[in-house]
Protein backbone atom coordinates (compact mmCIF):
# COMPACT_ATOMS: atom_id res chain seq x y z
CA UNK A 1 0.00 0.00 0.00
CA UNK A 2 1.23 3.56 -0.59
CA UNK A 3 1.26 5.82 1.91
CA UNK A 4 -1.51 8.10 3.35
CA UNK A 5 0.29 11.59 2.14
CA UNK A 6 1.36 9.88 -1.08
CA UNK A 7 -2.22 8.86 -1.66
CA UNK A 8 -3.81 11.91 -1.18
CA UNK A 9 -1.28 14.21 -2.91
CA UNK A 10 -2.22 11.90 -6.22
CA UNK A 11 -5.80 11.36 -5.31
CA UNK A 12 -5.77 15.75 -5.39
CA UNK A 13 -3.45 16.16 -8.00
CA UNK A 14 -5.96 17.59 -10.79
CA UNK A 15 -7.47 20.09 -8.68
CA UNK A 16 -4.03 21.48 -8.00
CA UNK A 17 -2.10 24.96 -9.08
CA UNK A 18 0.81 24.98 -10.65
CA UNK A 19 2.45 26.07 -7.76
CA UNK A 20 0.89 23.85 -5.92
CA UNK A 21 1.73 20.97 -8.04
CA UNK A 22 5.55 21.93 -8.01
CA UNK A 23 4.87 21.78 -4.78
CA UNK A 24 3.54 18.05 -4.55
CA UNK A 25 6.42 16.87 -6.84
CA UNK A 26 8.96 18.27 -4.48
CA UNK A 27 7.24 16.34 -1.59
CA UNK A 28 7.01 13.39 -3.42
CA UNK A 29 10.35 13.31 -4.10
CA UNK A 30 11.32 13.84 -0.68
CA UNK A 31 9.08 11.25 0.89
CA UNK A 32 11.64 9.13 2.06
CA UNK A 33 13.36 11.45 3.99
CA UNK A 34 10.12 13.98 4.15
CA UNK A 35 11.34 15.02 8.25
CA UNK A 36 14.33 16.30 7.44
CA UNK A 37 12.81 19.48 6.14
CA UNK A 38 11.17 22.57 7.13
CA UNK A 39 7.94 24.01 5.26
CA UNK A 40 10.31 26.79 4.39
CA UNK A 41 12.79 24.36 2.92
CA UNK A 42 10.43 22.54 0.65
CA UNK A 43 8.61 25.88 -0.57
CA UNK A 44 12.11 26.99 -1.65
CA UNK A 45 12.90 23.78 -3.21
CA UNK A 46 9.64 23.89 -5.05
CA UNK A 47 9.97 27.56 -6.26
CA UNK A 48 6.97 28.68 -3.97
CA UNK A 49 5.96 30.73 -1.24
CA UNK A 50 5.43 29.93 2.57
CA UNK A 51 2.29 30.92 2.59
CA UNK A 52 1.46 28.48 -0.89
CA UNK A 53 3.03 25.33 1.02
CA UNK A 54 0.77 25.89 4.29
CA UNK A 55 -2.13 26.03 1.77
CA UNK A 56 -0.99 23.01 -0.22
CA UNK A 57 -1.03 20.83 3.27
CA UNK A 58 -4.00 21.93 4.41
CA UNK A 59 -5.76 21.29 1.40
CA UNK A 60 -4.08 17.72 1.91
CA UNK A 61 -6.17 17.66 5.52
CA UNK A 62 -3.41 18.36 7.44
CA UNK A 63 -3.74 21.40 10.11
CA UNK A 64 0.12 22.81 9.07
CA UNK A 65 3.40 20.69 7.84
CA UNK A 66 4.00 20.05 11.56
CA UNK A 67 1.81 17.70 11.44
CA UNK A 68 2.84 15.61 8.35
CA UNK A 69 6.06 15.53 9.76
CA UNK A 70 5.30 14.47 12.96
CA UNK A 71 3.00 11.41 11.29
CA UNK A 72 6.20 10.77 9.05
CA UNK A 73 8.32 10.81 11.84
CA UNK A 74 6.33 8.21 13.53
CA UNK A 75 5.98 5.93 10.30
CA UNK A 76 9.87 5.79 10.46
CA UNK A 77 10.61 5.36 14.04
CA UNK A 78 8.08 2.24 13.55
CA UNK A 79 9.80 1.33 10.92
CA UNK A 80 9.13 -1.81 8.17
CA UNK A 81 8.26 -5.43 9.28
CA UNK A 82 9.50 -6.56 5.87
CA UNK A 83 12.61 -4.45 6.53
CA UNK A 84 13.23 -6.01 10.45
CA UNK A 85 12.79 -9.67 9.35
CA UNK A 86 15.75 -9.15 6.86
CA UNK A 87 17.83 -9.00 9.79
CA UNK A 88 19.90 -5.57 9.61
CA UNK A 89 18.98 -2.44 11.82
CA UNK A 90 19.96 0.88 10.37
CA UNK A 91 23.20 1.79 11.62
CA UNK A 92 23.54 4.04 14.54
CA UNK A 93 26.49 6.46 13.21
CA UNK A 94 25.94 8.31 10.24
CA UNK A 95 29.77 7.76 9.62
CA UNK A 96 29.31 4.09 8.45
CA UNK A 97 28.51 4.46 4.71
CA UNK A 98 28.30 0.92 3.81
CA UNK A 99 25.97 0.27 6.23
CA UNK A 100 24.00 3.18 5.43
CA UNK A 101 24.10 2.24 2.10
CA UNK A 102 22.75 -1.34 3.31
CA UNK A 103 20.45 0.24 5.65
CA UNK A 104 18.73 2.57 2.71
CA UNK A 105 18.39 -0.15 0.01
CA UNK A 106 16.64 -2.67 2.28
CA UNK A 107 14.61 -0.17 3.68
CA UNK A 108 14.07 0.60 -0.60
CA UNK A 109 12.61 -2.71 -0.83
CA UNK A 110 10.77 -2.75 2.31
CA UNK A 111 8.23 0.13 1.57
CA UNK A 112 8.26 -0.71 -2.18
CA UNK A 113 6.60 -4.57 -1.66
CA UNK A 114 4.40 -3.00 1.49
CA UNK A 115 3.00 -0.31 -0.77
CA UNK A 116 2.58 -2.31 -3.70
CA UNK A 117 -1.33 -3.46 -4.36
CA UNK A 118 -0.74 -7.28 -5.72
CA UNK A 119 -4.16 -6.78 -7.66
CA UNK A 120 -2.10 -4.86 -9.12
CA UNK A 121 1.11 -6.90 -9.86
CA UNK A 122 -1.25 -9.45 -10.99
CA UNK A 123 -3.41 -7.00 -13.60
CA UNK A 124 0.54 -6.46 -14.95
CA UNK A 125 1.24 -10.38 -15.24
CA UNK A 126 -2.35 -10.79 -17.09
CA UNK A 127 -1.88 -8.10 -19.38
CA UNK A 128 1.94 -9.54 -20.38
CA UNK A 129 0.02 -13.22 -20.22
CA UNK A 130 -2.33 -12.01 -22.93
CA UNK A 131 -0.10 -9.10 -25.03
CA UNK A 132 0.42 -10.34 -28.80
CA UNK A 133 3.65 -7.99 -27.81
CA UNK A 134 5.20 -6.04 -25.40
CA UNK A 135 7.27 -3.07 -26.09
CA UNK A 136 9.53 -2.32 -23.28
CA UNK A 137 10.10 0.92 -23.39
CA UNK A 138 12.70 3.26 -20.96
CA UNK A 139 16.22 6.18 -21.49
CA UNK A 140 18.77 6.89 -19.44
CA UNK A 141 19.05 4.89 -16.01
CA UNK A 142 15.23 3.77 -17.26
CA UNK A 143 16.95 2.16 -20.18
CA UNK A 144 18.93 -0.11 -17.93
CA UNK A 145 16.01 -1.46 -16.09
CA UNK A 146 14.17 -2.10 -19.81
CA UNK A 147 17.02 -3.94 -20.94
CA UNK A 148 16.99 -6.09 -17.59
CA UNK A 149 13.22 -6.81 -18.34
CA UNK A 150 13.55 -7.33 -22.07
CA UNK A 151 16.37 -10.20 -21.12
CA UNK A 152 13.85 -11.49 -18.70
CA UNK A 153 11.03 -11.86 -20.70
CA UNK A 154 12.46 -12.63 -23.86
CA UNK A 155 13.43 -15.91 -22.69
CA UNK A 156 9.52 -16.57 -21.62
CA UNK A 157 7.69 -15.73 -24.62
CA UNK A 158 8.50 -14.08 -28.33
CA UNK A 159 6.88 -10.61 -29.23
CA UNK A 160 9.48 -8.63 -27.27
CA UNK A 161 10.92 -5.72 -28.21
CA UNK A 162 13.30 -3.50 -26.75
CA UNK A 163 12.59 0.14 -27.91
CA UNK A 164 14.18 2.35 -29.07
CA UNK A 165 15.92 -0.58 -30.86
CA UNK A 166 19.70 -0.14 -31.59
CA UNK A 167 18.95 2.38 -34.58
CA UNK A 168 17.04 4.17 -32.32
CA UNK A 169 13.92 4.09 -34.86
CA UNK A 170 11.92 5.38 -32.43
CA UNK A 171 8.74 5.63 -34.77
CA UNK A 172 9.78 2.70 -36.60
CA UNK A 173 9.69 0.53 -33.31
CA UNK A 174 6.37 1.69 -32.61
CA UNK A 175 4.34 1.97 -35.83
CA UNK A 176 2.27 -1.65 -35.57
CA UNK A 177 1.89 -0.58 -32.03
CA UNK A 178 -2.07 -1.96 -31.95
CA UNK A 179 -5.01 -2.37 -29.18
CA UNK A 180 -3.49 -6.57 -28.38
CA UNK A 181 -0.12 -4.46 -27.25
CA UNK A 182 1.18 -3.94 -24.26
CA UNK A 183 4.04 -1.03 -23.64
CA UNK A 184 5.65 -1.56 -20.53
CA UNK A 185 7.50 1.70 -19.51
CA UNK A 186 10.36 2.69 -17.27
CA UNK A 187 9.49 6.04 -16.05
CA UNK A 188 12.45 7.15 -13.61
CA UNK A 189 13.97 10.59 -12.76
CA UNK A 190 15.34 12.52 -14.54
CA UNK A 191 12.50 11.93 -17.07
CA UNK A 192 12.97 12.03 -20.86
CA UNK A 193 10.08 14.28 -21.98
CA UNK A 194 10.27 11.56 -25.33
CA UNK A 195 8.21 9.22 -22.84
CA UNK A 196 4.91 11.39 -22.50
CA UNK A 197 4.50 11.01 -26.94
CA UNK A 198 5.27 7.43 -26.45
CA UNK A 199 2.62 6.34 -23.62
CA UNK A 200 0.13 9.12 -25.64
CA UNK A 201 0.62 6.87 -29.04
CA UNK A 202 -0.35 4.05 -26.82
CA UNK A 203 -3.30 5.09 -25.78
CA UNK A 204 -4.40 6.47 -28.72
CA UNK A 205 -3.92 3.51 -30.50
CA UNK A 206 -5.50 1.83 -27.86
CA UNK A 207 -2.38 -0.86 -26.24
CA UNK A 208 -2.12 -0.91 -22.51
CA UNK A 209 0.32 0.78 -20.79
CA UNK A 210 2.14 -0.56 -17.74
CA UNK A 211 4.10 1.71 -15.91
CA UNK A 212 7.35 1.14 -13.55
CA UNK A 213 8.02 4.50 -11.81
CA UNK A 214 8.95 6.07 -8.83
CA UNK A 215 6.70 7.61 -5.47
CA UNK A 216 7.53 11.43 -7.14
CA UNK A 217 5.68 10.60 -10.56
CA UNK A 218 2.25 12.27 -11.75
CA UNK A 219 1.88 12.27 -15.41
CA UNK A 220 2.43 9.33 -16.79
CA UNK A 221 0.13 7.28 -13.92
CA UNK A 222 -2.39 9.22 -15.27
CA UNK A 223 -2.09 7.71 -18.56
CA UNK A 224 -1.60 4.48 -17.59
CA UNK A 225 -3.90 0.92 -17.05
CA UNK A 226 -1.76 -0.56 -14.58
CA UNK A 227 0.99 1.72 -12.03
CA UNK A 228 3.91 0.36 -10.12
CA UNK A 229 5.99 2.67 -8.15
CA UNK A 230 9.08 1.54 -6.61
CA UNK A 231 10.81 3.42 -3.91
CA UNK A 232 14.12 4.61 -5.09
CA UNK A 233 15.63 7.21 -2.74
CA UNK A 234 19.29 7.31 -2.96
CA UNK A 235 22.00 6.71 0.34
CA UNK A 236 23.98 9.92 -0.84
CA UNK A 237 24.31 11.29 -4.38
CA UNK A 238 22.79 8.47 -6.77
CA UNK A 239 19.43 7.02 -6.61
CA UNK A 240 18.81 3.34 -6.04
CA UNK A 241 17.22 0.99 -8.14
CA UNK A 242 17.31 -1.85 -6.17
CA UNK A 243 13.60 -2.28 -5.98
CA UNK A 244 12.92 -1.66 -9.31
CA UNK A 245 15.46 -4.48 -10.14
CA UNK A 246 13.45 -6.87 -7.51
CA UNK A 247 10.25 -5.81 -8.45
CA UNK A 248 11.29 -6.72 -12.29
CA UNK A 249 12.49 -10.68 -11.42
CA UNK A 250 9.27 -11.25 -9.47
CA UNK A 251 7.17 -10.35 -12.79
CA UNK A 252 9.65 -12.63 -14.53
CA UNK A 253 9.36 -14.96 -12.64
CA UNK A 254 5.52 -14.61 -12.22
CA UNK A 255 4.87 -14.74 -15.79
CA UNK A 256 6.82 -18.00 -16.35
CA UNK A 257 4.66 -19.78 -14.19
CA UNK A 258 1.63 -17.83 -15.66
CA UNK A 259 2.68 -19.31 -19.22
CA UNK A 260 3.15 -22.56 -17.81
CA UNK A 261 4.38 -25.30 -20.63
CA UNK A 262 4.82 -22.69 -23.42
CA UNK A 263 7.73 -20.63 -21.17
CA UNK A 264 8.75 -24.10 -20.61
CA UNK A 265 8.92 -24.94 -24.03
CA UNK A 266 11.05 -21.40 -25.21
CA UNK A 267 13.53 -22.07 -22.37
CA UNK A 268 14.56 -25.62 -24.01
CA UNK A 269 14.64 -24.51 -27.37
CA UNK A 270 17.02 -21.58 -26.24
CA UNK A 271 19.22 -24.49 -24.23
CA UNK A 272 19.14 -26.30 -27.21
CA UNK A 273 20.26 -24.11 -28.93
CA UNK A 274 22.99 -22.49 -26.55
CA UNK A 275 24.54 -26.38 -26.60
CA UNK A 276 24.31 -25.86 -30.84
CA UNK A 277 26.58 -22.47 -30.81
CA UNK A 278 28.60 -23.97 -27.69
CA UNK A 279 28.91 -19.95 -26.17
CA UNK A 280 28.48 -20.90 -22.71
CA UNK A 281 30.40 -22.51 -19.98
CA UNK A 282 28.83 -25.87 -18.84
Amino acid sequence: MASPLQDKILELHDQLTESERRLAQVTLECLGNLAAYSATELAQKAGVSKATAGRFFRRLGYENFNEVRALVRDEGDRGSPLYELAGVQPPASSDMPFARHLANDLQNLAQTFERLDPADVERAISLCVGASRICIAGFRNGRVLAQYAWALLTQLRGGITLVPGAGLNLAEDLADLGDSDVLLVMDFRRRVTLLRPMVEHANRVGAKVIILTDPSATELPARSDVVLRCVNHGAAGFDSYVAAISLINHLGTSLALALGDAARHRLEEIESLHDHYGDLHQ
